[in-house]
């Protein structure tokens, strides 16, 4: 199942791929996510799954408390920029990776590794979206169950998969108002999303595609895949 944007977002084609250090479980899946021509920036430990997978990317930054000294030095010496910070700083590693990537102009930034079990981490990663939203950049957090991205006003989003398949709808803003769904088993329309009344949870497919909008606010959607699906509870 996938999202796709009917918003403009230039012309610049370029994706850029975060990976960061939280769980990655199936190294078959990531490297089917990584594409020739993406431009690669690591969030400190993330450069141990880049090294795992053969993959150069143009630059490493962070604190560097979870990455080999070894896996620096090595990319170091094939052209990797690093970014060394200090350990107490204002911004995690991942926010200062989605800053890096930001720089280069990128049509889209797919951030990966940035769920795990520190649910802080995990939290604050989701709300660095909006960070790219706010300069126009659509951005997602994907791992091998989940894709995470935002709709707000003005940018859409036409969720694409099979008859059945799952996607649930969360308030990132205090209020999300003009919420529309159309070709979900559970239409909406003019509806209103407030913190701390999670119903958008668990919509399906219809037909295989589903148009959400809103008014105001912004709207965490998040898709599940089939492996997510099968470890889902209420």
């Amino acid at each position: 199942m996938s999202v796709m944007y009917n918003f403009e977002i230039g012309v610049n084609s370029l994706r850029c791929i975060i990976l960061s250090g939280g769980t990655i479980g199936d190294f078959q899946w990531l490297a089917g996510v990584v594409e020739k021509g993406d431009y690669v920036i690591c969030a400190d430990g993330g450069s141990e799954y880049a090294a795992a997978l053969g993959i150069i990317p143009r630059l490493i930054v962070g604190d560097m408390d979870s990455v080999n000294r070894e896996i620096l030095e090595y990319f170091a010496g094939r052209g990797t920029i690093i970014k060394e910070y200090p350990a107490d700083k204002d911004d995690t590693d991942t926010a200062l990776a989605l800053g890096e990537a930001l720089a280069v102009g990128p049509a889209e930034i797919v951030i990966i590794g940035a769920l795990g079990t520190r649910f802080d981490h995990s939290l604050a990663n989701v709300h660095l979206l909006r960070a790219a939203w706010e300069r126009g950049v659509r951005a997602r957090i994907i791992d091998e169950y989940n894709e995470i991205s935002l709709v707000g006003p003005q940018q859409p989003a036409l969720v694409k998969g099979r008859p059945g398949d799952l996607f649930s709808l969360l308030p990132l803003t205090e209020r999300v108002t003009g919420v529309q769904v159309r070709g979900a088993r559970w239409p909406l329309r003019d509806a209103v999303f407030a913190i701390g009344n999670p119903y958008g949870i668990s919509n399906r497919l219809v037909d295989g595609e589903a148009e959400v909008s809103v008014a105001s606010g912004l709207l965490l959607l998040i898709k599940v895949s089939k492996r997510g699906e099968c470890l889902a509870g209420d």
